[in-house]
Formats: C-alpha cells, sequence, structure tokens
C-alpha cells in the first residue's frame, strides 16, 4: 500500500513539473490514493467541504476583491508612488528602500504576482535610471514580494493555519511574524551586500514621470494598508485586553475588508456601481485562482490519508524533533519550487499535519505551518515557472537563469534565520 501510495504521489509531482493543471492533477492524484484504500468518496467529501468553507472563502475573496479595487482606483500606485518618493535621490539606499517598499505593498495586495505588477512599473524605471542593472532590479522586485503577504491575517497560508489548529490569528501571527521578519531583514542585508558593487556605480536617480501619481488625493495612499491596520489594531491584546461580541477573536479579515471598501466608496463619491463591480469580480478572480488550488489540495490530503501516509508524516513531524522541522522546510519549499504555487504546497502541507499533531502539541503544529507556508513562498520566489518570476523578468527583460543566481544567497540566509526563530522562540 505504502509502495503503490508514493508511486502515485511521484506520477503526481511528475505531471505538475510537466506543467499540467495543478487542479486537475491534485484531484486525480488524490482519487488516485483514495481508490487504491477503497475509499474513493473521501475525495467528493473532501471536495463537496471545501468548496463551501466559509473560514477560507470569506477571507480570501474579500481580500483578493480589495485588491482589485485598490488597482482600478489607483490607490496602490498612489500608495507606491508616496513611499518611493523620498527614495528618489537615495542612492545606496534604493535597493533596501525598493525591497522594503514592495514588502509593504505585498501585505496590503497579498498575491505576490499583483503586488510585482504594481510596484514594477515605478520600481524598475526608478532603480535603471539610479544606475542599477536591469537584474538587479528585478532581483530587488522579487525579493521584496517574496513573504510581505505572510503579513496579511487574510493571507491563505495563515487562514489555513488557523482552520487547522483551530488557534487564534494572534497566537498564528505571534509564531509567522517574528520569523517573517528577521528573515527579510536579513534577506535584505544580504542582497545589499551581495550587490555593492552596483551600489558604489549607482548615481542620483532622475525625475520621471513615474512620479505624477504623487499629486492623486492624498487618501489614496492610505486605503491599501487599512484593512491591515483594522485586524491588528484590533487583535486581543494588542491594544485592547477584551472585545465585545462578536469580536472576541479579533476583527474578522471579511469585516475589514469591507469596511475599507465602505469608506473607499464615501471618499471616491464616483462609479460607485464600477468599484462594487470591481470587488465581486475580484472575489470571483480569488475563487477560481485561490479557493480552487485549496480545494484540490483538500482532495488530494484526502486520499494520502486514506492510504495511511498522513499518520506516518504525523508521526515523523511529532517524533523526529529537529528533523521534522527541517521537513518542514524542505517539502513545501521543493514542492513550490516545482509547481510555482506557494500557496498550493503550503495549504496541503498545513492540512495534512495540523490538524492532528494540533491535538497533542499546539506549539509544534504552528511552527511546522509557519515554516511550511516561508519555505513555499520562498520555493515561489525561485520557481521557473511562477507567474510572479515571469512576470518580473519579462517586464524587467532580464533571463530567469542568472536572476536566480542573484536570488540563491539572500534567500538562503534569509530561511536560515527564519528558521532559527521559529525554533527559538517558546
Amino acid at each position: 500500500m505504502t509502495i503503490a501510495a508514493l508511486l502515485i504521489i511521484a506520477t503526481t509531482l511528475y505531471f505538475i513539473f510537466k506543467q499540467a493543471d495543478v487542479r486537475m492533477v491534485l484531484f486525480a492524484g488524490g482519487l488516485a490514493l483514495a481508490t487504491l484504500a477503497l475509499q474513493p468518496l473521501v475525495v467528493f467529501e473532501a471536495f463537496m467541504r471545501e468548496i463551501g468553507n466559509g473560514k477560507t472563502i470569506g477571507p480570501i475573496c474579500s481580500a483578493m476583491g480589495y485588491s482589485f479595487v485598490l488597482r482600478a482606483t489607483g490607490c496602490d500606485r498612489a500608495m507606491i508612488s508616496r513611499l518611493l518618493h523620498p527614495l528618489r535621490r537615495a542612492g545606496w539606499l534604493l535597493l533596501p528602500g525598493g525591497c522594503a517598499v514592495a514588502f509593504l505593498t505585498n501585505i496590503a495586495i497579498n498575491s505576490q504576482t499583483a503586488a510585482a505588477a504594481a510596484v514594477g512599473p515605478i520600481l524598475l524605471p526608478l532603480l535603471r535610471a539610479a544606475g542599477f542593472p536591469a537584474i538587479v532590479a528585478a532581483s530587488c522586485l522579487l525579493l521584496g514580494t517574496s513573504c510581505g503577504n505572510l503579513c496579511n491575517p487574510g493571507e491563505a497560508d495563515l487562514v489555513a493555519l488557523h482552520d487547522a489548529s483551530g488557534a487564534g490569528m494572534a497566537q498564528i501571527l505571534g509564531v509567522m511574524l517574528p520569523a517573517v521578519l528577521a528573515g527579510f531583514a536579513v534577506m535584505v542585508a544580504t542582497f545589499t551586500w551581495q550587490e555593492r558593487n552596483s551600489l558604489q556605480r549607482a548615481v542620483t536617480a532622475t525625475e520621471t514621470d513615474e512620479f505624477a501619481a504623487i499629486d492623486t488625493p492624498r487618501w489614496k495612499a492610505f486605503m491599501p494598508p487599512l484593512p491591515v491596520v483594522m485586524i491588528f489594531v484590533l487583535l486581543p491584546g494588542f491594544l485592547f485586553d477584551h472585545l465585545p461580541p462578536p469580536f472576541e477573536k479579533g476583527l474578522p479579515v471579511p469585516y475589514a475588508m469591507l469596511i475599507a471598501l465602505i469608506v473607499l466608496l464615501v471618499l471616491s463619491r464616483r462609479d460607485l456601481s464600477a468599484v462594487v463591480k470591481t470587488f465581486f469580480e475580484g472575489m470571483g478572480s480569488g475563487f477560481a485562482q485561490v479557493i480552487s488550488l485549496i480545494v484540490t489540495a483538500s482532495c488530494f490530503i484526502a486520499g494520502i490519508t486514506a492510504a495511511g501516509l498522513t499518520d506516518k508524516l504525523v508521526a515523523f513531524a511529532a517524533e523526529s524533533g529537529a528533523w521534522g522541522r527541517v521537513a518542514a522546510a524542505v517539502f513545501p519549499g521543493a514542492l513550490a519550487v516545482v509547481t510555482g504555487s506557494g500557496t498550493g504546497p503550503s495549504v496541503a502541507f498545513t492540512k495534512a499535519i495540523v490538524p492532528a499533531l494540533s491535538a497533542t502539541d499546539l506549539h509544534l503544529s504552528l511552527d511546522l505551518g509557519a515554516l511550511g507556508a516561508i519555505a513555499a513562498n520562498y520555493g515561489r520566489t525561485v520557481s521557473p515557472v511562477a507567474a510572479v518570476v515571469l512576470f518580473v523578468t519579462s517586464l524587467a527583460g532580464v533571463e530567469i537563469a542568472p536572476t536566480f543566481r542573484r536570488l540563491a544567497l539572500p534567500l538562503l540566509a534569509g530561511f536560515v534565520v527564519a528558521f532559527g526563530v521559529v525554533w527559538m522562540v517558546e
């Protein structure tokens, strides 16, 4: 049974590597595994259960809808312009500053590709005008958008970890944020040191038309971070020890997105119907692009569980100490490189090991879930089939392979530090 199940998993990965549709392959792989265990219906049950799961659909689709609205109204560009404006004449600060702006944008716009699309048209010309090679500019944009989404409570990785573990979002962020922030700081420092020769050649940036958006209404620049700020302010224990029902566990992500949307509608006072239509188009895109991955990943995990592999994986993670955490780092990261998706591997890994493990060791389950999510996001950043990689390299006009050589050391250094933070913080 185990050998046959592993062969099915290997075949599934092979077809994913060959760029077959990930959703189709995951569902077929899960069905094959469940059939091997003579339980094919568990896959259909998982499909029906997850396709209507409001705990994932609400936060993820509302966040995606709000991202569409920000792009349609120019709020994302207004925020980026105001953040980058002081960096025009910053010289060597352009690289770490550019990474930081991309990181902050990725928190507000929790799709790596969407964040890169928002920042790239402004950041890349700015870095090129300052004298940085195109490949350095592309690497800066990719690194900056590699993990900011893991600070957004509406991100699919965090929602899946919350759903699988039953832990509060504040507790999950308490594990995730120190690791993500420390890893990002080291990543940026390593990248800046690595490109020290490019920094020495950089000259003062020239004025460009890219900053015309600085003249847009000031309120637009504050709209992208508004829902995230509301969520953090209302986290239990942040400013308030106790909140009235139904906010005992904090402000739900869909509430924050809808409140921010209402504020935007009140401030814009025109084209309201178009804005609302855009919001729901974004929600539909979130369902098609993200929820579908979570649904089919759940089907695959149902097949793995039926074949008895989940119990073995949970036992290994619980009993192997350091090796369990190393496995959490390697498996989702490697799968993200192969598939080009960070969400799919991260959510699949979380759903496979966290529910059973959290019943006996909640802290370990959150550690493993956080490591899996970070590894998957880093793996996506160096995947030759990832949408964000194809977009950024095309936008900058550079080759993928040499770009990866520039990303390798900073990502490795950042992940080692993130791993160490998760390991040490108890």
